[in-house]
């Protein structure tokens, strides 16, 4: 199963506003949670200034 994840790096480096797409609730619960073990990165700049930055994410599970 393909799960797409959206979720934006904010201007101090953290995962915020996190959108999942799955055909199951279970499948969005998991990829929520493995998208919060994302650690802290650097945020992007623009002008030399922090600013938030939008990634979306396709996550695969194999499902028996």
């Amino acid at each position: 199963q393909r799960i797409n994840v959206q979720f934006k790096i904010d201007q101090n480096g953290n995962v915020t506003d996190i959108l999942t797409r799955a055909p199951h609730p279970g499948l969005e619960r998991e990829a929520e949670r493995v998208t919060n073990k994302i650690p802290q990165m650097k945020p992007g700049l623009q002008r030399e200034k922090p600013v938030s930055v939008l990634y979306n994410l396709p996550i695969v599970f194999r499902v028996n």
